[in-house]
């Protein structure tokens, strides 16, 4: 094995899990009273957000379950024992609870009983922060292989009474999200072709009020029916997320392709979390046709958008070794990533 400072990281091992109950987003039009109580011409939910269809999970199923099935795969893909794996890190939205970490169920689960477990948790961006965790931890020698997933049920908070206009769009985001799991390992290697690259992370947390979900309420507004100080429900500023994210995004990413020294027209295929079809369609115009997007068929898929993005193409023979890949995510937060790597 070469020096530590030497050593290289590459995607060993991809895998998705993806629920099989299809949901349209008329169906969620309907649900939500988008027409009905307020008015809106039919059809106007997809045209605003170019998602079709979401998959959500049986109401049983756990985020466990789901970065579980997708940690499974990508460890067949790999060709690696889950006893070979030295951490495994859960980097999910959702999660089974709030103590212990979940990583302890999804390592159980797929049989990972040598590995140190832990949490990353960032919205969007938790799996890009694991992936970047877990190239730390094996560039350092603290390990040779990480299982890296997330499992998400953001399907669960979704917020059907809206009472305004104005609430209605600010529930928009939720109503575009999937459920479903990812996970993908990382290992060393001795190949210097082979590997992550360059990566830049950004963030500016003066905008954490443009999206919550979870929101600890004072104890004065508990919930009357229940007693419950946690409102599960999913808002945000759509417009002014999106201007933001924008704003960070586009430096993030001209910054990463400088330090690799790539060209766009030298890249392969981009994988990107995908928030909304407009988000690709306004944001990526020098790389819009490298996208595998996944955005229209299974919505916003969270912190699993880039290995299900992966998985796919993968499975379609588009990525093979030698390709030249570059990865972007974005998060409320705000915080922005992007990384290169050679396949």
């Amino acid at each position: 094995m070469n020096s530590l400072t030497e050593r290289s990281v590459y995607i060993a091992g991809v895998g998705a899990e993806i629920p099989p109950h299809v949901v349209s987003t008329a169906e969620i039009e309907e649900r939500a009273g988008v027409c009905e109580r307020f008015g809106f011409e039919t059809g106007w939910l997809e045209r605003v957000t170019g998602v079709h269809t979401r998959r959500w999970a049986d109401p049983e199923v756990k985020p466990s379950d789901l970065a579980a099935r997708a940690g499974e795969k990508a460890l067949a893909d790999a060709g690696v024992d889950p006893l070979a794996i030295d951490a495994v890190l859960f980097c999910g939205i959702t999660q089974d609870f709030i103590e212990p970490a979940t990583a302890n169920v999804v390592a159980e689960a797929v049989g990972a009983r040598n590995a140190r477990v832990f949490d990353i948790m960032n919205a969007c961006n938790g799996l890009a922060d694991g992936v970047d965790v877990a190239d730390a931890l094996i560039r350092s020698g603290k390990a040779s292989r990480v299982l890296v997933t997330s499992g998400e049920r953001t399907s669960v908070v979704n917020n059907w009474q809206a009472r305004t206009v104005e609430e209605l769009i600010h529930s928009l985001a939720g109503f575009m999200v999937g459920d479903g799991g990812g996970a993908l390992v990382l290992e060393a290697s001795d190949d210097p072709g082979r590997g992550f690259r360059a990566r830049e992370f950004r963030s500016d947390p003066t905008q954490w009020r443009l999206a919550i979900g979870g929101r600890l309420r004072p104890t004065t507004e508990a919930c009357e029916l229940c007693g419950s100080v946690i409102d599960a429900r999913f808002v945000a500023d759509g417009r002014r997320l999106f201007q933001a994210g924008f704003a960070m995004m586009v430096p993030t990413i001209a910054a990463v392709m400088e330090r690799t020294g790539w060209s766009y027209e030298d890249l392969d295929l981009v994988f990107c979390h995908e928030a909304h079809k407009r988000f690709v369609e306004c944001g990526f115009e020098e790389s819009r046709q490298k996208i595998w997007s996944t955005v229209e068929r299974f919505g916003n898929t969270t912190t699993f958008s880039l290995p299900l993005a992966m998985a796919e193409a993968k499975a379609a023979g588009a990525l093979v070794p030698g390709v030249k890949v570059l990865l972007v995510a974005g998060s409320s937060g705000m915080s922005t990533a992007s990384m290169t790597l050679v396949w």
